[in-house]
């Protein structure tokens, strides 16, 4: 997992969730507004570095902090359970989540003269599944996707807009072949499931494990400077 840098920028607390602006000098006049939703358990800083080699002088990037407290530093959008096996997540949780996110990403569109439809989320683990379920069901509010090491909720495609409309986003998706926690086998669901909507998303495997990896940050990145 990518950490945080030494430079901190202020923790802000203006709009519905807590963020950091991660290159604030573009707070006026970008063109497009990245969001960085991190891992349960983890916390806004964990995704300094990711936003700030992903910011371009168009791009404002701003690392949020999920709504629920987890520990002293550890923070998440749902409870999730893995003594299972597999994940079990309370599902009331994440729609609040949902809905939180949802107006975080209306109001600082409105707080930062964003234009309409230019708003893209870039999620590590459960910030990616959040990523996914935010862009299938609410689809006008997401221009693009970048999802590390994500799942989709059966959830979100059994509750998804028309495929018209999840037409309009992009995805991108990076996945370790060997990840522990949600095995690669959920991006290649993921990737089946998105052609089913008639999307190709682009998809980069690589040989790690549940993480950011430089070879998947460095296709992020030159995806996202291909879109318009």
């Amino acid at each position: 997992m990518t950490v945080a840098t030494s430079a901190q920028p202020p923790l802000l607390t203006d709009l519905p969730l807590s963020y950091r602006p991660v290159n604030p000098a573009q707070a006026t006049g970008a063109k497009r507004l990245l969001l960085l939703l991190h891992g349960v358990g983890g916390n806004e800083l964990n995704l300094l570095s990711v936003g700030e080699q992903l910011a371009d002088a168009h791009t404002l990037v701003l690392s949020v902090r999920a709504p629920l407290v987890f520990g002293p530093l550890g923070f998440g959008f749902y409870q999730v359970d893995f003594s299972s096996g597999k994940p079990v997540f309370n599902q009331a949780q994440q729609l609040d989540g949902q809905r939180l996110l949802l107006s975080f990403i209306q109001e600082a569109s409105t707080r930062y003269g964003i234009p309409a439809g230019q708003v893209y989320l870039l999620g590590f683990s459960q910030g990616a599944i959040m990523a996914y379920d935010v862009a299938l069901t609410h689809p006008a509010q997401v221009r693009g996707v970048l999802a590390f090491s994500g799942r989709l909720l059966v959830e979100s495609r059994q509750h998804h807009a028309s495929a018209a409309d999840v037409q309009q986003v992009q995805f991108f998706l990076s996945h370790g072949r060997y990840d522990d926690k949600l095995p690669a086998f959920y991006a290649d669901e993921a990737v089946t499931f998105l052609k089913t909507l008639g999307i190709i998303p682009r998809y980069e495997a690589f040989e790690g494990g549940h993480e950011i990896s430089a070879s998947g940050l460095a296709a992020a990145h030159q995806w996202l400077t291909q879109q318009p």
